[in-house]
């Protein structure tokens, strides 16, 4: 991903938390504010509904009293009022009356309960009803509706006492119902009797309340059976509570709840008012636009941002990027990149201290190539030496033979019978037959024939070793020079045999080789193409090495070499095992690191080159020690590329 491409994705990540968590602390501050206030504003329309019910029966109850208080009505009460003035007064309390004050209920009652005057119909339609609580005839004496005789004589207007006012539930619905005690209008004598006025809170009236207040207003009984099931299951919450309780109906409307008492204090009718959620619906336009604001503001930001980046750093960085680029690909580091001039700030200050670095790498770089060369030449001549010198021991041990036989040789006692035969070449046959040194000079001779024969095959194999190894020496050399642009020649190669000549070759190499057990663990294989000396320089090194370990160990010395195939893997694998003393070092690799020796006269070079000549293989040289006193495993891994023909190996431990 490009720098460009980092800014935006980081800016834009910023920009877009920024909007997340200022969007996420409105909704979490802010709007529960506006929904507060919303409520409370319902609260209060729904308070004034409230009061406007309660208004109706005051008015009813002022209505009631200016009734009672009527000199008609009371001589309506009296038995002795004249007819004619009956009439009148029967005028007055009709339906038409009723009507026109706008009442559903008229009762006028005696002190005893007995029923003077009682009308009840829907002064709206005329339909004439009848309730249970109030009989046509006659109410008992202690009816709860029926005004206390002991009302005292002198009656002010406006008094609450001796009435009676409020809701009640009847057969056909809510009710406002006033009762007041029928009295002259100069509020001398007894009480004449009791007035009962009411109106049903029908749904056109609850309707003209809402208009009349600006509220959307609907009462149901709380025991009625047509309550729609939201406001049935949220009655145990309004009339558990002595505050409104509010209900958000989706984003639009917003439902406020509470109840009304009968007379009796006893919840009579649930309350609903209904108000649009105007704030929470401004509150939701203002939350937008402020989302929208931050992110047009971010993305001015982000633009600006990228205008000034894309001119300040985005652009020089970028054309030195691709100096660098070009440098690295052509490894020229003449080139001039004027960037740096006239700039001071950090992006001018690079550049300077680049193209001043470019200059000292140029010389670093001559100095370490030089530097490179010489320790090249010197690795590859160590690498030589050590190779050819481990070779060269072989090589003594042949040459060292070979003098020690010719010294020895039988060939002295040859020239000696010579001698004696010219001596005697007069009288040869008389020297063979009569003298007693010529009769043993058949046996003699034949004697001697047999062991110059095995002096000369002594002396061939020795020959042939000495060879092995010179020819060893001229492929090493040969080997060596890959570094000067030769390669090994690769040829089908029996590693079982390669081990064995690397394990002859140590054991002229190495002093100390007498005693030590030798065990093979070889699986059948086939012949794989390699280059047979570098191999073999691998593998002397190793059995060398692990002779050398055990020389100073006490008691058995056991030596281990296994060739093993991983099919898998695809590749060959050879373990030299000693049970020298080990490899006490934490990093047990740190041996193949050029200069790593543990031995006084060692020179720290033939693991280093052999790990090299592995990697030149294309395989790995890897070692594993428990620890000090447990001995060394060497493991040789070599691709398995099979010869054209292939080889029988075989196997026995």
């Amino acid at each position: 991903m490009s720098l460009r491409s980092k800014i935006v994705l980081i800016v834009t990540l910023a920009v877009a938390v920024y909007t997340a968590g200022d969007h996420l602390l409105q909704r979490l501050t802010l709007m529960p504010r506006f929904e507060r206030i919303e409520r409370q504003e319902a609260s209060k329309g729904l308070a004034r509904a409230v009061d406007a019910i309660q208004a109706e029966i005051d008015l009813l109850d002022l209505a009631c009293r200016d009734r009672a208080t009527s000199d008609r009505i009371c001589a309506l009460v009296d038995d002795a009022v004249p007819p004619a003035y009956r009439s009148t007064a029967e005028a007055e309390l009709g339906t038409r009356a009723m009507a026109q004050d706008e009442l559903d209920l008229l009762y006028l009652c005696a002190p005893d309960g007995r029923v003077v005057w009682g009308e009840v119909h829907d002064w709206r339609t005329g339909r004439a009803l009848g309730l249970r609580d109030l009989p046509r005839e006659r109410l008992s004496s202690n009816h709860a509706y029926l005004v206390d005789e002991n009302v005292p004589r002198s009656f002010e207007a406006g008094s609450q006492r001796g009435f009676i006012s409020g809701l009640i539930q009847t057969e056909h619905g809510p009710m406002l119902l006033s009762a007041r005690p029928v009295l002259p209008s100069d509020g001398t004598g007894g009480v004449r009797g009791t007035l009962i006025l009411g109106r049903f809170l029908s749904a056109a009236l609850v309707e003209e309340l809402g208009q009349r207040n600006s509220v959307d207003l609907a009462v149901w009984p709380v025991d009625s059976g047509d309550m729609p099931p939201a406001e049935r299951a949220i009655l145990p919450r309004v009339t558990a509570s002595f505050q409104p309780v509010s209900e958000a109906r989706g984003e639009r409307v917003l439902d406020v709840y509470t109840t009304l008492p009968d007379m009796r204090r006893a919840p009579a009718l649930l309350v609903r008012a209904r108000v649009p959620r105007e704030i929470w619906a401004q509150a939701n336009v203002a939350a937008r636009y402020a989302l929208l604001s931050t992110v047009a503001a971010g993305l001015i930001m982000l633009l600006v941002l990228l205008a000034v980046l894309q001119r300040q750093v985005l652009s020089p960085i970028g054309r030195l990027t691709a100096h660098a680029v070009r440098i690295g690909q052509t490894e020229d580091a003449s080139e001039h990149l004027d960037l740096a001039d006239g700039r001071e700030d950090e992006v001018g200050i690079l550049a300077r201290e680049f193209e001043a670095m470019l200059h000292k790498l140029a010389l670093s770089r001559a100095a370490v190539v030089e530097t490179a060369r010489r320790s090249g030449m010197s690795e590859i001549a160590n690498g030589i030496l050590h190779n050819v010198g481990n070779v060269l021991n072989s090589v003594n041990v042949s040459a060292g033979v070979v003098a020690e036989r010719v010294r020895s040789s039988s060939a002295q006692r040859l020239t000696r019978l010579a001698g004696l035969v010219e001596e005697h070449a007069d009288d040869l046959g008389d020297f063979i037959t009569s003298d007693p040194r010529g009769r043993h000079l058949g046996p003699y001779l034949g004697e001697l024939s047999r062991l110059m024969a095995s002096e000369r095959e002594q002396m061939q194999r020795e020959v042939g070793t000495l060879n092995e190894g010179i020819e060893h020496i001229r492929q090493l050399v040969s080997s060596h020079q890959a570094y000067a642009g030769r390669s090994g020649l690769r040829e089908p190669v029996d590693l079982r045999k390669e081990l064995e000549n690397a394990l002859r070759i140590s054991e002229q190499a190495c002093e100390a080789s007498a005693d030590v057990e030798i065990s093979w663990h070889v699986v059948q294989l086939p012949a794989v193409r390699l280059d047979r000396h570098r191999l073999l320089e691998i593998l002397v090194n190793l059995v060398k090495n692990a002779r050398e370990a055990m020389g100073e160990v006490q008691g058995q010395r056991r030596l281990l070499l296994a060739i093993e195939c991983d099919q898998e893997a695809g590749c060959a694998r050879i373990e030299v095992s000693d049970s020298g003393p080990g490899i006490s070092s934490a990093d047990p690799s740190s041996v193949f690191q050029h200069g790593f020796t543990t031995k006084a006269s060692g020179h720290g070079f033939g693991l280093h080159s052999s790990a090299n000549a592995a990697k030149e293989l294309g395989g790995s040289l890897t070692v594993r020690s428990p620890g000090e006193l447990g001995g060394a495993t060497f493991t040789l891994e070599l691709p398995l590329i099979p010869a054209p023909t292939t080889a029988q190996t075989e196997g026995d431990s």
